[in-house]
């Protein structure tokens, strides 16, 4: 269950309230009562008044009070999945988000300039679908394709240039992701935006601009920044290349221009007016909009109308019951004792939830991610992870969550960027263990033996009692020494289950009775014992701390190397 208002629910503290006070009142009355006379006689002189009854009326008010405050907090559960029809295109956005856009030469500078582009673009785009994908001289997915422009504005906010380590710029990647970020869906228009100051350091370009034109995919290439050239502000410092020099940035447009021509694009200039803007949505306006079929969750079902209902039944039966007892009902004896009636005023309150712990935003999104998880709408579980992510960077549920998302998509590489910065986030040692075995697998599985013999050498400092993370690493290290050329078997995954946030990881399980006959002594040369796999493990180690040693007695002085650029 979710509130749509949670802060109301802080008005249920007034009711125990309320109940002290009622009480208090009540009692003065009696002591006032007594002054009259014996309570024996009192109670003969007023045989008609019940105080069980007036306990139970004002019971039912606190009820009703209770359930007005719910109503007012808006309580919604379940998840309903509908399906839009919408007319617009296709839009990818590629934002270039190294260093060189921190740059001032454009206000505020040209990263929050892009990032003001790129929400007006949203504004006034309402029935296109739109996903961002970010580059420095590497590139990803931030957001999928999606007509929810609500979700595109938080995940440009938690943009920055800190979301990439690898600095540089390639053009040619971004690109490439974009081409992959289109939907399968025919007969679309669809068009790449690229937002950069044209410091390509990468090339190769042309390759990925001959697959956009096959697909028949407008491409916009938005310069930003100035000829002139700019420093770059790093906290107190200017930054500064790897030979101490300090980097000065300026925008390419001639670049920008070449690449929009050979894409038979359009090329804009982004300045500190608004006319890139105008500009950018004319040009896609032109663009032939066609039926796009967009999957959007009507959240939740909001439980305002029944408890609207119960509120009216219980004000309903607070104005039935009367203070005084009826002669219709005296054989009933509904209200026998005071006791009865406090123990029943107690119970109708302690059916009330009067502390309702709302969850966080983060818990919310990283929910409607795992609904969707289970429901394979992997793309709709991507995107509620990201925002939970976006709120809470140091989520490692939702990492982990992303993480089982990219994997069963077979985008292993994500997959395993995710895992780490969950690895890195999680308190817990066994969570650790578990995460990077995974990691391991999927390095395994793409015979990337180095990072996965590494993974679970980590995983195993974490947990090191965990057979299966020994038999794999053993199993790791046989391959890569002794059958260098062999496919390996699939590795012994893990099931891991974090809380109730937790989505399941199938485990990958090895068939031995569909391989061939004649495989079945390396079959049986695999399947090794716990305890070769421990002194495998051993003298694996051992061997690499001899390498290691040979290593350092035979190290030479460093030749030149080539100086990345970090901007």
């Amino acid at each position: 269950m979710q509130f749509a208002n949670p802060e109301y629910l802080y008005l249920l503290i007034v009711l125990p309230l309320l109940v002290v006070l009622f009480w208090l009142n009540r009692r003065a009355g009696h002591k006032r009562l007594l002054r009259l006379g014996k309570a024996e006689y009192v109670r003969r002189l007023m045989a008609e008044v019940s105080e069980t009854r007036v306990w139970v009326k004002f019971s039912l008010l606190m009820a009703a009070l209770a359930m007005i405050v719910l109503m007012l907090a808006r309580p919604r559960m379940g998840m309903r999945l509908k399906t839009d029809t919408l007319s617009g295109i296709e839009v990818v956005v590629a934002m270039d988000i190294s260093n060189s856009m921190l740059a001032n030469d454009v206000e505020p500078s040209r990263l929050e300039k892009a990032k003001q582009v790129v929400g007006s673009l949203c504004s006034r785009l309402r029935n296109d679908k739109i996903a961002l994908v970010i580059f420095t001289g590497n590139a990803f997915l931030q957001m999928p394709m999606s007509a929810d422009n609500v979700s595109v504005r938080m995940f440009l906010d938690a943009i920055s240039t800190t979301m990439i380590p690898a600095q540089g710029t390639s053009i040619a990647e971004a690109l490439r992701i974009s081409n992959g970020s289109f939907s399968a869906q025919k007969d679309v228009k669809r068009a790449v935006v690229v937002i950069t100051d044209g410091e390509d350091h990468e090339g190769g370009v042309e390759d990925a601009l001959s697959d956009l034109r096959k697909k028949g995919v407008s491409v916009y290439v938005l310069g930003i920044g100035s000829s002139k050239g700019s420093s770059i502000r790093m906290g107190n410092d200017y930054l500064r290349d790897a030979e101490g020099n300090v980097v000065v940035t300026r925008l390419n447009e001639d670049m920008c221009r070449q690449i929009a021509k050979a894409a038979d694009g359009t090329y804009i200039h982004i300045d500190n007016s608004n006319s890139a803007q105008d500009q950018l949505v004319d040009e896609l306006n032109q663009l032939q909009r066609s039926n796009l079929s967009s999957n959007a969750y009507e959240e939740y079902n909001d439980l305002f109308p029944w408890l609207a209902v119960v509120t009216l039944v219980l004000l309903v039966l607070e104005v039935v019951i009367q203070s005084r007892r009826s002669h219709y009902f005296e054989g009933w004896n509904l209200f026998g004792s005071h006791r009865g009636g406090k123990a029943l005023m107690l119970l109708l309150l302690l059916t009330v939830p009067l502390v309702a712990a709302a969850q966080s935003p983060t818990k919310v999104q990283t929910h409607k991610g795992n609904v969707s998880f289970i429901r394979n709408l992997d793309s709709l579980a991507v995107i509620y992870y990201k925002k939970a992510i976006a709120l809470d960077s140091t989520n490692f549920k939702a990492h982990y969550n992303l993480g089982n998302t990219y994997m069963r998509q077979g985008k292993a590489q994500d997959a395993i960027r995710e895992y780490e910065k969950s690895a890195t986030l999680s308190p817990s040692r066994l969570v650790k263990a578990a995460i990077y075995h995974n990691i391991g697998v999927l390095n395994q599985s793409a015979k990337q033996f180095e990072p996965a013999i590494d993974a679970y050498k980590k995983s195993l400092r974490a947990y090191p009692l965990d057979n299966r993370t020994r038999y794999n690493l053993a199993l790791c290290q046989h391959q890569r020494q002794k059958n260098p050329n062999q496919p390996p078997p699939s590795p012994q995954n893990k099931d891991d289950k974090q809380g109730q946030d937790k989505n399941k990881q199938d485990q990958q399980k090895q068939d031995q009775q569909q391989q061939d006959p004649n495989k079945q002594q390396q079959q049986q040369h695999d399947q090794m014992s716990k305890q070769n796999a421990e002194q495998m493990l051993r003298a694996v180690e051992m061997k690499e701390r001899e390498t290691q040693d040979k290593l350092k007695r035979k190290a030479a002085p460093a030749g030149r190397r080539r100086f990345e650029k970090n901007w």
